[in-house]
């Protein structure tokens, strides 16, 4: 290489190395430009990461101070922040997005606000307090529980109650209703919210109530371990009859309608049957696949069949009301039956009219007579019903040989229903049907201080004498009460029989008060046998409690 070549090469060795430097001389002038603070681009904003800041003169200086947090105002649990562009923004995750501002919602144990959000154009959902932990643990409280019955009225904090305590309550001194829940506590049939200050456990089936004026006594109305069956069908098609064998992987669920939180979920067995137990008595939205109807379970409920369809009518018979009695045995003359007329309503659970429906009902069961006639009920539009009835007539039961020694039988009837196309589908009804009806005799120098549960706590009507079903294999409860009464007075009890003149003389001679003392909670309750009769003593404020045994 020459000597010229070589220094050509070391001026533009030396022209590209300075080249380069006046080019990253001008880009940092250039880039110290745009964030240069200064008197002539004072109050001006800049992102610095997360943090908008802007210029100001402090100190005798011009310098960048942070202004605002973009974290503060979008919160990590809703939304992403950011800062572009000297603003901050929030990129909000759409589950907390809402449409109208001061609007509220339960959202889990949550309590939330609809409201405006920093950095954001619209509403979000704020969580304004947390409800589980307002309330501490006991007996009876689980945790705490948010409770709104309309998105205009800020959510209320409620005891969720513990399963063993939720269901039906009456209050002793008013009989006022109550039910206890998951959330919270309604009173009434309103069910309008009641929270108390104080609940406390007497035992398993009662409890103290306490608010700022007053304090009250609670006894239990229902069970919590009542049952469920009923069958799960598929309706394969129109083209023949759709009253095959059972279908098992449906979703069957169980909600209560005065408790949503109280919500139970089984998928129907290979068979298609299904059972439920350990269910707070109540009424219960049943829902099949997509179709739904509404029954009680008092401690029992056979529901039949339930058929599965992704669309077309879908029938389903029960039973009117499940609160009905029947009696193998007349009252007065156990050789013969009683007769009765058994209401039936028919559904149309499906999303198309069920045209021109006939229905029939037999059962082979040889302790009931039935006359059932079939019966043209005409076209049955979605979501509605109509009502069949048939009589019957019960035969006693020492006429049954099977049934000699039962203390009641469930007699199935089936139902089939047909439509214009002749197609058959086919339900059953269950109906419980006990031996005997037993008088229960209660008289008093009070007005009518009583309360009588059935078996599964249901509280039977009370009068002078109330027939109730013959139970040797379960136990009523009695309560006799003057928590609301300003008198003291006699009483008398008679199971199965009843002495008049005997009454008559307990009510000038008793004397003896402390007798059956003490017997104030169920678990000291006295035992009053099958044709016995029992006096006492209710005191101010007093309360007694009473098993009756029909075993003996």
């Amino acid at each position: 290489m020459t000597e010229k070549a070589v220094n050509l090469k070391h001026r533009y060795g030396i022209f590209l190395i300075l080249s380069v430097f006046a080019s990253l001389v001008f880009s940092v002038s250039s880039c110290d430009f745009l964030n240069d603070c200064s008197s002539s681009n004072s109050y001006s904003m800049r992102c610095n990461g997360l943090y908008l800041e802007q210029c100001i003169y402090s100190d005798g200086k011009y310098r960048w101070e942070e202004y605002k947090s973009c974290i503060t105002g979008c919160p990590s649990g809703i939304g992403n922040p950011a800062c572009i562009a000297s603003t901050c923004s929030c990129s909000v995750q759409s589950q907390y997005v809402c449409d109208r501002g001061n609007s509220y919602r339960c959202n889990r144990n949550n309590a939330e606000k609809c409201e405006s959000l920093d950095y954001y154009n619209g509403y979000v959902w704020k969580n304004i307090k947390n409800c589980e932990s307002l309330f501490r643990e006991s007996e009876v409280v689980e945790s705490g529980s948010c409770s709104s019955a309309s998105e205009y009225y800020e959510p209320k904090c409620v005891p969720k109650i513990k399963k063993a305590f939720r269901g039906k309550w009456l209050r002793l001194d008013n009989s006022s209703d109550f039910y206890l829940g998951t959330n919270g506590i309604t009173r009434g049939s309103y069910n309008s919210q009641f929270i108390p200050e104080s609940i406390t456990k007497i035992d398993d089936n009662m409890l103290e109530i306490a608010t700022e004026d007053e304090t009250f006594r609670l006894i239990r109305n229902s069970i919590t371990d009542a049952t469920l069956q009923l069958n799960v069908k598929k309706a394969f098609g129109y083209t023949k009859s759709p009253s095959g064998s059972g279908v098992g992987g449906i979703d069957v669920v169980l909600e209560n309608t005065q408790d949503p939180g109280e919500t139970y979920e089984k998928q129907s067995g290979n068979d298609g049957n299904t059972e439920f137990d350990g269910i707070v008595s109540g009424e219960y939205t049943i829902s099949v696949g997509s179709t739904s109807v509404t029954q009680t379970i008092a401690d029992h409920l056979n529901a039949g069949n339930f058929y599965f369809s992704p669309n077309g009518y879908i029938y389903k018979a029960l039973l009117n009301s499940t609160n009905e009695t029947y009696y193998a045995e007349d009252r007065d003359n156990s050789e013969e039956g009683n007769r009765y007329t058994v209401h039936l309503r028919v559904y149309n659970l499906g999303n198309q009219d069920a045209s021109a429906t006939t229905i029939s009902l037999k059962t082979n069961d040889n302790a009931v007579k039935i006359e059932a006639e079939e019966k043209i009920l005409g076209t049955i539009e979605p979501e509605r019903n109509v009502s069949y009835s048939f009589s019957l007539e019960t035969i006693p039961f020492s006429k049954v040989s099977s049934l000699k020694d039962a203390v009641y039988h469930d007699v199935e009837f089936l139902v089939s229903l047909k439509d214009i196309d002749n197609e058959v589908w086919e339900d059953t009804v269950t109906l419980r049907i006990f031996r005997k009806a037993v008088p229960i005799y209660l008289y008093s120098t009070m007005s009518n201080p009583f309360i009588l549960l059935s078996p599964h706590r249901e509280i039977v009507s009370m009068s002078s004498v109330v027939w109730v079903p013959y139970r040797p294999d379960a136990k009523y409860k009695l309560i006799a009460q003057s928590l609301s009464l300003n008198t003291e007075g006699v009483y008398s009890i008679g199971v199965g029989s009843w002495d008049r003149d005997k009454w008559n003389s307990d009510c000038d001679t008793f004397t003896d008060v402390s007798n059956y003392e003490p017997n104030n909670q169920e678990s000291q309750a006295k035992t009053v046998y099958m044709n016995s009769q029992t006096t006492s003593y209710l005191h101010k404020n007093d309360i007694d409690f009473w098993i009756i045994d029909m075993s003996k």
